[in-house]
């Protein structure tokens, strides 16, 4: 499933590149041009503050609308403008509450971590590593918002509480999505962000939910078997021969002239 799945959002970011970079770009100058107008207010302190609040609200809507949009491209679909700006209007309050709940996340572990280590005890010590370890569930967790947000669940609170489920019934599978994620992170910060950048994250997020949740369907279709057991043994190559088929496969030649097939 792995490998299939490193395939798949491969060959879907090649044919959306030109999007994917468009919507990186959006990013980029939407966070830059928050901070550099924070900095040129900076002498008006709560101006600047404002600034950067709103700049980051206004990230969290743009990152759930690319969501949207590359839930769409994992299930084989494209989108269009009037789409995305329909995403763009769907997604302002749940985008504004997304980025608040990072902050505070941020904030809270940022401040909790360094104020009991202080603390000099044994119990201040196992609350700093009691707190990083929720900090890493929280991280591992969230990872699965913006897919589980965009495929399955609207509603926000839902949608993060089934993120949490999916964590803890798929940490092997959740900790690889994280591995996968830092080496697009790195590769991203090689390339400016341009390439694979927020978008080609957003998209791999959501390429494995989708396929991820091939396992739930198929366990919901045979309640007879054991829940356990049956969470060991499922037939991967049965339920992605559909996909697999679909994209297929591609030489180097195909990526590079796709109009000389």
């Amino acid at each position: 499933m792995i490998g299939f799945f490193i395939k798949k959002a491969f060959f879907d970011g090649w044919d959306n590149l030109l999007t994917i970079i468009l919507l990186n770009v959006a990013m980029l100058v939407l966070g830059f041009g928050g901070f550099y107008l924070a900095g040129a207010t900076a002498s008006i302190v709560p101006l600047s503050l404002l600034i950067v609040a709103l700049a980051a609200l206004a990230e969290g809507v743009l990152l759930l609308t690319i969501s949207s949009m590359m839930a769409r491209v994992a299930n084989f679909k494209s989108f269009t403008f009037k789409d995305f700006f329909g995403a763009l209007k769907a997604n302002l309050a749940h985008g504004a509450l997304f980025s608040l709940l990072v902050g505070a996340a941020i904030l809270v572990v940022s401040v909790a971590i360094p104020y009991y280590l202080r603390l000099g005890s044994v119990v201040g010590f196992a609350l700093a590593v009691l707190m990083f370890w929720v900090a890493v569930g929280f991280i591992l967790s969230l990872q699965w918002f913006l897919p589980v947000r965009s495929q399955l669940e609207p509603k926000f609170g839902k949608a993060l509480k089934k993120s949490v489920i999916i964590f803890f019934d798929n940490p092997g599978f959740s900790l690889f999505m994280f591995l996968y994620s830092l080496v697009l992170i790195a590769l991203s910060t090689v390339l400016v962000f341009i390439i694979p950048g927020v978008s080609g994250l957003v998209l791999a997020q959501n390429e494995a939910f989708r396929l991820r949740m091939y396992k739930y369907d198929w366990l919901e279709a045979h309640p007879e078997l054991d829940p356990a057991k049956a969470r060991k043994e499922v037939p991967w190559g049965e339920l992605l021969a559909e996909d697999e088929d679909t994209v297929g496969t591609r030489s180097f030649r195909s990526f590079i002239f796709p109009w000389k097939d």
